[in-house]
């Protein structure tokens, strides 16, 4: 069953690699470009650590800076 479901992952992730090739022509984005965003897709613990992120930004556990001097106080504080 394991291998089953590994064959609906590769497709489905195939399919968006093939989506994100089709807009990267429109976008004319150079090689090493495609290739970081290809390395990224295929980088399951990067995906993890992604949709952590954007969970935490949905729930407000982010700081928002306007400034980069109020992000650099921030980093250097002692909180």
């Amino acid at each position: 069953m394991v291998e089953a479901e590994q064959i609906v992952v590769d497709r489905k992730m195939m399919r968006e690699i093939v989506e994100f090739m089709e807009d990267t022509v429109k976008e004319r984005l150079t090689k090493e470009e495609i290739m970081s965003h290809i390395d990224l897709m295929l980088d399951k613990d990067a995906q993890k650590r992604i949709q952590q992120s954007e969970k935490d930004i949905k729930v407000g556990r982010v700081k928002h800076f306007k400034t980069t001097k109020r992000l650099l106080a921030d980093l250097h504080s002692l909180d």
